[in-house]
């Protein structure tokens, strides 16, 4: 099917038009557009009659229906080929009612797989934009390098600290001695060894994004095939949790130790297979497929046993948003007036939350969750904007910044949009430079009080971005050092305090992730991100 004739089909219908408008139209050159005009006349798709003379306009007639002789073919697609292969020609502009059809022959063919194995299939709206352990800032792909790669340790809700790839550990004075499993393997079928941890570890403390964190780790060394020491300026009991963080992975040469190893990755499926020789316990899934689907497409999770289960839905904490204000120098949040007024802004909206998005729940506490407390919302004068507010707007938060903006609209408020990619918007650290406001999506791991320190430390993070305008909160943040974990927890009241009094920081909802699943799968556990996790599921027989 060719994608230029679909386009020109939905764009110019009977009538005359110069080549430059065709042109346009399939955004090709004129050139190119006059070669397909007499190749789509050939194959008996138009008919087309070239202008004569400058200025005179060409005749474009259609001989045959294009959308509904390229549904047709689709639909026999659907049923004969894998819906991979169909997804790129599914994001084209069809009507809703072949939109529709093609839907519902997915339905009944999504699920279905020539293969025994037990497999899970996912649609996915968006690729995973890594499926490295330092690069891995947003949900989606720390999700995927969680299932893949294995931590040093691991850390609950209540702050346990449990050993995972690290046997034990052993401190003598400011040097932690970190002592292996044995008989690990990676995906390749070699054996974890101090050497593969070590490389793993100089690598994380060179990357940019946590070289802040990592900063007094001074030597990391093998001493032994099963052994790490990391000397650090002093001896810090922070370091342990930090090294149960997702981005501590051990990675070898791309590959890992987890559950599940990655077999297939590229624009249009991402593939997880049971890894058999996990040093835990093997996973029951065989196969766990995310497939590219379009946006319009049912995110219900399908399995191989069945292609029509009824469904059940579970929700989940999916974090929760802010609004973030910019006290760059020059900007209209350099003054604390202007802050407090947009605060107030917020804090007046908020409770409607829910009537806009209904996973949404206002939030006019804090950060922390069940650490936080309600707090007073700053009063003040209404302020005058002599420039506009510049705002990030990016696909993930779209819709909701409109929405603010609404309010904004209402007191006559100037602003302007500054279109971010949502890539973009987590790599770039200079993408925050210029930007006085962002409405911003977080979700933490497990253990909130960690999940906090790396909110506001990690560099893949906004706040610690806003903070080099902000001397005063590295100030609060060098206190960590200095306090063991466990005693975190007034830190982090005392900072949330601190930038929402300010109106750094201000509490805009909660955010609630309803999973749609087949009921034939067992075994549903949470994981760290708020999605299932994989290696405990199973499949019921239904035969």
């Amino acid at each position: 099917m060719d994608a230029y004739l679909f386009m020109l089909w939905k764009t110019c219908r009977n009538g005359h038009y110069s080549i430059a408008t065709l042109a346009d139209a399939i955004h090709l050159s004129p050139k190119q557009t006059k070669r397909y005009l007499n190749k789509w006349q050939e194959d008996g798709w138009i008919g087309y009659t070239s202008g004569r003379g400058r200025g005179n306009l060409s005749e474009l007639v259609w001989l045959r229906h294009v959308e509904r002789e390229y549904a047709k073919r689709m639909l026999e697609r659907i049923d004969r080929d894998s819906i991979e292969s169909v997804t790129e020609e599914l994001t084209w502009d069809w009507s809703p009612a072949q939109a529709g059809r093609f839907m519902r022959q997915l339905e009944r063919k999504f699920g279905y797989t020539q293969t025994t194995a037990d497999a899970l299939l996912i649609p996915r709206k968006r690729n995973f934009l890594t499926t490295h352990p330092l690069e891995a800032a947003d949900i989606h792909s720390a999700h995927l390098v969680q299932n893949v790669f294995n931590r040093l340790f691991t850390i609950d809700g209540d702050g346990n600290i449990q050993g995972e790839l690290a046997h034990h550990f052993v401190w003598n004075r400011a040097t932690l001695s970190l002592f292996l499993r044995k008989d690990v393997r990676f995906h390749d079928g070699s054996l974890l060894t101090s050497k593969e941890v070590t490389k793993s570890l100089r690598a994380l403390i060179k990357y940019p994004a946590y070289a802040y964190s990592y900063r007094h780790v001074k030597q990391i060394v093998s001493n032994g095939p099963y052994r790490v020491d990391l000397t650090l300026d002093q001896r810090r009991s922070s370091i342990l949790p930090q090294l149960a963080s997702i981005h501590t992975s051990i990675i070898k040469d791309g590959i890992g130790t987890g559950p599940f190893q990655l077999t297939q990755h590229d624009d249009k499926k991402t593939v997880l297979t049971a890894f058999p020789n996990y040093f835990g316990i093997r996973a029951l899934l065989d196969r766990i497929e995310f497939i590219q689907m379009p946006e319009q497409y049912d995110p219900v999770y399908r399995t191989s046993a069945s292609d029509s289960s009824p469904i059940d839905t579970i929700a989940t904490q999916s974090g929760f948003g802010l609004v973030l204000l910019h006290p760059r120098a020059g900007g209209p949040f350099e003054s604390k007036a202007a802050r407090h007024y947009v605060h107030r802004l917020v804090a007046e909206v908020r409770n409607g939350i829910h009537d806009f998005h209904e996973r949404a729940q206002p939030n006019d506490c804090g950060f922390l969750e069940s650490y936080s407390q309600p707090y007073t919302v700053p009063d003040g004068p209404a302020v005058l904007f002599t420039q506009p507010i510049r705002i990030k707007l990016t696909d993930f938060t779209d819709k909701v910044t409109r929405w603010l903006c609404q309010r904004f609209d209402q007191d006559r408020i100037p602003y302007e949009f500054v279109e971010v990619g949502f890539e973009e918007s987590i790599t770039d650290f200079h993408a925050y430079d210029t930007i006085d406001l962002a409405i911003h999506a977080e979700v933490f791991e497990r253990n909130v009080q960690y999940a906090f320190y790396q909110f506001m430390t990690n560099t893949f993070s906004p706040p610690i971005r806003l903070f080099q305008q902000m001397p005063e909160m590295l100030t609060w943040i060098e206190q960590y050092d200095a306090t063991p974990f466990e005693d975190w927890l007034p830190i982090h009241q005392s900072i949330e305090r601190y930038l929402i009094d300010e109106s750094y920081f201000i509490p805009f909802y909660h955010d609630t992730r309803l999973i749609p699943y087949p009921i034939e799968l067992r075994n549903i556990t949470i994981d760290s991100f708020g999605y299932f996790d994989f290696s405990k599921l199973w499949i019921s027989n239904q035969s």
